[in-house]
This record gives C-alpha cells, structure tokens and sequence, in this order.
C-alpha cells in the first residue's frame, strides 16, 4: 500500500473506513443489512424505546436516512413502532424477537471488520485510535450545531 502524500492526513482513515464498510456490507447482507443499518440493532438493545430523533443525534444521520432504514428494519421484522402514550405523533423502537436473535451475528460481524482494519495494533492502541475519532465526531457534530447547520 502506497499513500500518496506525507500531506494527506485523511488518506488512512479513508482506506481504513473502506475496509470496514467493505467487510461490514459482505457479513450483514444475508439479514438484508448493509454496512450502516446493522448499528440500529444495536442501539436498540441498548436503549429500548428510543426515538428516531434519538437515532439521529447518536448515529450523525440525517433525518430522512433515519427514516428510511427505520422503515426497511420494520419490513424486514427486525423491529417494531410503538406511539408514544402522551404524543401519538411520537413512536418508540423496539427489537422484535427476530431483531434481538441478531445480536450475536452482528457482533462477530463487527469484530470480524475490527481485525481486518486493526488486527495488527495493541489493544491499548485501539482504544486509543476509537477514543481520539469519537472525540472528533462529537466535536465536529457540536460545531456544526452551534453553526446552525446539522447535517453538512
């Protein structure tokens, strides 16, 4: 592998984010999940009950791309709108039992593309490297708010 300039501080992670999705997208298509959906299991394991603008703040997606993987989740079975008792506008997501049989796949799945893009560092070095891109994240998501513009 040859990066083509010493200037490129983006080239890596680019490579990096590419054997990822790449991997991700090859072990979750027999679910009828691609490379960014898978995520919504998990979420909702974790948080039963949320909301779609939940959805949203957690994954950096806009509102529309939320929609539409809500919406493919359900058909596929995996999970379930429930309205909100006070706001019936409101919906709650919930795991169905096909959802929550997913947890285990998914898991190996994620790990699997976790070794082909840093199977080579320590685990120290890992946790380093997903501490320092979450930080930028949320950083990068809290300037665009302040700005005005969510989704750019």
């Amino acid at each position: 592998l040859v990066i083509s300039s010493e200037n490129d501080q983006v080239q890596g992670i680019s490579i990096l984010s590419r054997i990822i999705q790449n991997d991700l997208k090859r072990n979750v298509k027999q679910y009828g999940l691609n490379e960014n959906n898978y995520f919504f299991i998990f979420f909702l394991q974790d948080h039963p009950g949320a909301t779609q603008d939940e959805l949203r703040q957690t994954m950096f997606l806009d509102h529309s791309t939320i929609t539409r993987a809500v919406a493919k989740l359900t058909t596929l079975g995996y999970i379930e709108r429930r309205p909100d008792e006070k706001d019936k506008r409101m919906g709650h997501l919930y795991l169905t039992d096909q959802g929550k049989a997913l947890q285990h796949p998914l898991y190996e799945a994620t790990k699997h593309a976790e070794e082909m893009a840093f199977g080579n560092l320590t685990l120290e070095e890992r946790q380093h490297i997903q501490a320092l891109l979450l930080k930028s994240a949320i950083s990068h998501e809290r300037e665009k708010e302040k700005n005005g513009s969510k989704y750019n």
